[in-house]
């Protein structure tokens, strides 16, 4: 199986006897020292349903079956937002306020495109329309994947749901659908406090657990 490294983007050719087809799995790259994650089931669900091509098929247009990196030119540390939303009304608003906070921004147009970013790309920033790219919340194929990543990785992004069916900053729903938080259309106006203070919920919550790793890995 060819996959490459979501952090340096070193290329890999695992034997297919070694990889678990039942589950995902984590590994850490030879070349950059980091752990990121390989989901078996998701890319083989996803070219089944149509969504991605097959995995040993190189994607159009890419170069190894990976996309065009909108954020190589980026300084190191710099933070990176995806946004992935349905109502384009909305999209103005939350576009203003993300730049506003310092994030270098993709908008992806189908969960498609958003999957082939987010399999090469760690994003610091997800923003998602609950019914981007489906009729049915429950189809949301980016959201599945979101909540199929390793914690590793997963623990340094924060994902934002748009969803008109629960209220703002509902926190049940929200560790329910695997997501830091919701955001109710109705409340949009209020999407840049909301996001400020998300944001600094989720580093004082993880500040102590990153000061340990840090100290572990001789950062």
């Amino acid at each position: 199986m060819k996959i490459v490294c979501t952090h340096c983007r070193k290329p890999l050719n695992i034997p297919d006897e070694k990889i678990p087809r039942d589950r995902a799995f984590s590994l850490t790259c030879p070349k950059c020292s980091r752990r990121f994650s390989v989901d078996p089931i998701r890319a083989e669900a996803l070219q089944q349903q149509g969504t991605a091509p097959p995995a040993e098929t190189p994607y159009d247009g890419m170069e190894n079956g990976a996309p065009a990196n909108p954020f190589q030119f980026l300084e190191e540390g710099a933070r990176t937002a995806i946004l992935c939303m349905h109502k384009e009304d909305l999209l103005p608003h939350i576009r203003a306020e993300v730049e506003a906070a310092g994030y270098h921004i993709l908008e992806t147009k189908t969960p498609r495109d958003t999957l082939r970013q987010m399999r090469f790309h760690d994003f610091d920033l997800v923003v998602l329309d609950e019914l981007f790219g489906t009729r049915d919340p429950k189809m949301n194929h980016v959201l599945k994947y979101v909540g199929q990543l390793t914690m590793d990785i997963r623990r340094s992004m924060f994902v934002i749901l748009v969803s008109d069916r629960y209220a703002t900053g509902d926190n049940m729903q929200a560790f329910h659908k695997s997501v830091n938080l919701i955001v109710n259309p109705a409340d949009i106006s209020q999407f840049g406090t909301l996001l400020k203070r998300g944001l600094g919920e989720h580093e004082a919550f993880y500040r102590i657990f990153n000061l340990e790793m840090e100290k572990i890995n001789g950062i």
